[in-house]
């Protein structure tokens, strides 16, 4: 038990570390990999809280991530928006990288802080993926404010959804129904969006935020 509780330790030190890079990539094709890792160190923290809980429920939500997060969503961003529209160019952001690692340590910290009062002797395990979860969800707040790219803020959305489950499967052995439903509703969003971009990308040659809101405005390009 305790090689497993150390072993996931290890797990979130990753997990945020690759939230950190999924948030300054700056190509979408780097922020698409970036966030397949995330995926697959949460689905790995939740087999391992599985084994230590004892609990065929974390287990059946891991299955889930790994078929919505790791294979059905990546599979259809990369289906849908093409080599060339992932790689074509970088990433715009309000705020540039070195502020914003500055910007994201400062919020890691402060989710141990909001954190540390919650935890006692009878929630050791749950000691880092309740801190780790809520700054991913702080941090990916953050970047979803910052960048001016859909695909990208879609991808920021999905970060978000994983820092809640890192933080949840902590917290829960419940029922993995409703887990269940949100991971296949969340594909269909996805696959949605990701159909909507490439119409958009096909027929403007674009998917900046900035300029559709200007073509909303009746602005000329």
């Amino acid at each position: 038990m305790a090689a497993l509780a150390s072993l996931n330790t290890v797990v979130g030190a990753l997990f945020i570390l690759m939230t950190f890079l999924l948030m300054v990539s700056r190509q979408i094709q780097s922020v698409l990999r970036a966030f397949v890792g995330q995926s697959l160190l949460l689905v790995l923290s939740t087999v391992l809280l599985a084994l230590l809980h004892h609990s065929t429920e974390l287990a059946v939500v891991a299955l889930i991530t790994v078929a919505a997060k790791v294979i059905v969503i990546p599979g259809v961003l990369t289906r849908t928006l093409g080599q060339e529209l992932r790689a074509r160019r970088e990433i715009e952001s309000a705020v540039n990288v070195p502020v914003s690692l500055l910007l994201m340590l400062g919020l890691t910290v402060l989710a141990f802080f909001l954190v540390a009062p919650l935890l006692g002797p009878p929630a050791a395990r749950a000691a880092v993926n309740l801190p780790l979860g809520l700054a991913a969800l702080l941090i990916g707040v953050y970047t979803l404010a910052i960048r001016r790219e859909a695909v990208a803020q879609v991808l920021s959305l999905m970060a978000i959804d994983n820092g809640v489950f890192f933080a949840g499967v902590a917290i829960t052995t419940s029922s993995a129904i409703v887990e269940a439903a949100a991971g296949l509703e969340g594909v269909m969003v996805v696959l949605v969006v990701a159909i909507l971009t490439r119409t958009i990308a096909q027929h403007l040659g674009s998917t900046e935020v900035s300029s559709l809101q200007q073509l909303g405005e009746g602005v000329p390009r």
